[in-house]
């Protein structure tokens, strides 16, 4: 499968920081179908992105994660990916790893490949390493699926995969909800080491204390929803 059937999803909220670097790089690797998902950006997110060769779609209002996500999913399916990647806009993830990511699913070994961030004690805090294993211990508890990284905003899924994963998180919870959708469809799953780069930017867009609590609420809700 060529890169023309990759295609690569970037939700966006505030990132005029590092959305050009990223779109830069990525381009430059070969990816061309490119889908930035501006979540009501108060900065020159979509200014930037507007530079260049993207499909751009932006919120008039903030949907959070989940909401940029489900956008940019809907349009990767209707634009005809074979494969969608998702990737953080931070430039925590290094493009040149999505070939890794993609490969399980080339060679049909998976259908959804997740990206395993290696937990850098040194460079992470404790609070962000603490909250990490918490999410993963509680993922696994809710949904029946232990994984190690469920958070990692850095993934791969099947395009028949995809079709029939449902999401309904607007926010931070999308991430549990995808590992949810693995377990309800009984999909087959690869984990894939990837690199992580800390920098104090990307730290900063971790969750807060109040955030994480309101994100174990809903996901107590995704749990026992009809």
């Amino acid at each position: 499968m060529s890169k023309e059937k990759v295609f690569i999803v970037i939700p966006a909220f505030n990132e005029e920081k590092t959305i050009g670097r990223l779109l830069q790089k990525l381009f430059s690797l070969g990816y061309k179908n490119i889908i930035v998902v501006n979540d009501a950006s108060t900065d020159k997110t979509a200014e930037i992105a507007t530079h260049f060769p993207v499909k751009l779609y932006s919120h008039v209002i903030n949907r959070g994660l989940g909401g940029a996500l489900r956008t940019g999913f809907a349009a990767a399916l209707n634009e005809g990916a074979e494969v969608a990647v998702t990737i953080d806009a931070d430039l925590q993830h290094k493009p040149e790893e999505i070939e890794r990511l993609v490969k399980p699913i080339l060679k049909k070994e998976a259908e959804v490949v997740l990206g395993t961030r290696k937990i850098d004690r040194v460079k992470m805090p404790l609070f962000r390493r603490l909250a990490n294993a918490l999410s993963n211990w509680l993922t696994h508890l809710l949904f029946g699926l232990k994984v190690s990284d469920s958070q990692s905003g850095f993934r791969a899924f099947r395009r028949e995969a995809l079709e029939k994963m449902r999401f309904y998180s607007s926010r931070m919870e999308i991430s549990s909800e995808i590992v949810k959708e693995i377990a309800r469809l009984n999909l087959s799953l690869k984990e894939v080491p990837i690199s992580t780069v800390y920098t104090s930017y990307s730290l900063s867009k971790g969750q807060s204390l109040k955030n994480g609590l309101k994100t174990l609420a809903r996901l107590l809700a995704i749990k026992f929803q009809r």
